[in-house]
């Protein structure tokens, strides 16, 4: 039997992740609460997070597919000073390294408490981001990103294992003290979320696959394929968005959800 309202609560948490994915308030974060809010907080909601968070991450390739291929086409050189494959590679090992040690502990955090302090930490660093950006950029092109950006982006990209914090906001917000152009941070930051993201749907599948009803997989592609189309119709125009907006107007609207998570719980 058609469970109607696992079906709308579906829908609805992948427009929230095709949404949110893309500005830097941490679409995790707002799974979570909304998952809270909604009343479905359980194993299988886990999985629909994956699957949803998949369906933006497919639609990240799709829409960065272009500069990925030329970023691939380079040789892979530590000498050569063109971003290539092992900028990405260095960006995202930290994360994977410390997520797979401390999985169980990380697990642990994904409730609306741990959410709303991490919405107010992650709010405070856009802001420091903001204030404290250097007067003129230093790398104006996303192929001019050198080993030293790409580590410490990559360092700063592990508090996204907080859920809550954002992992786009971490690592834009350190391309920007680093005085990487706004829109070439941007760019940065979403082409390195791909592969972490895309991996951890996988592993968090694998893992909980045998504890997962076969009845629920329609409910999960539901979710993946609403998220997959409302991130191929709002990348575009959000990625603007964070382009021309302050960091701090995005830290303004954490501190609101944060007030709103106070009020309601």
């Amino acid at each position: 039997m058609i469970d109607v309202y696992k079906i709308v609560t579906s829908i609805i948490i992948g427009i929230i992740e095709g949404i949110t994915e893309f500005l830097p308030v941490s679409s995790t974060g707002h799974m979570i609460i909304a998952s809270h809010w909604l009343g479905i907080e359980n194993n299988n909601t886990n999985i629909l997070e994956m699957f949803i968070q998949f369906g933006s991450s497919l639609a990240m390739l799709y829409f960065f597919r272009e500069k990925i291929i030329k970023i691939l086409k380079v040789k892979i050189n530590i000498k050569n000073k063109k971003t290539n494959f092992l900028h990405i590679f260095i960006s995202i090992v930290p994360t994977i390294f410390l997520g797979l040690i401390f999985y169980k502990q990380i697990k642990l955090l994904f409730n609306t408490n741990n959410v709303m302090y991490s919405l107010i930490f992650g709010g405070l660093f856009l802001i420091i981001s903001e204030i404290f950006k250097p007067k003129q950029y230093r790398t104006l092109n996303l192929y001019q990103i050198n080993f030293y950006e790409a580590i410490i982006i990559g360092l700063f990209q592990i508090f996204c294992l907080c859920p809550g914090f954002s992992r786009s906001g971490a690592t834009i917000g350190a391309g920007v003290l680093l005085g990487i152009k706004r829109s070439v941070a941007i760019d940065f930051s979403f082409i390195i979320s791909i592969p972490l993201l895309m991996g951890s749907s996988f592993f968090e599948l694998i893992n909980n696959f045998k504890n997962v009803n076969i009845s629920e997989y329609p409910i999960f592609f539901i979710g993946f394929i609403i998220s997959f189309i409302v991130s191929i119709l709002c990348i575009e125009k959000l990625l603007k968005i964070i382009n021309k907006k302050s960091l701090i107007f995005f830290a303004i609207y954490r501190f609101i959800i944060v007030g709103l998570i106070y009020l309601i719980n």
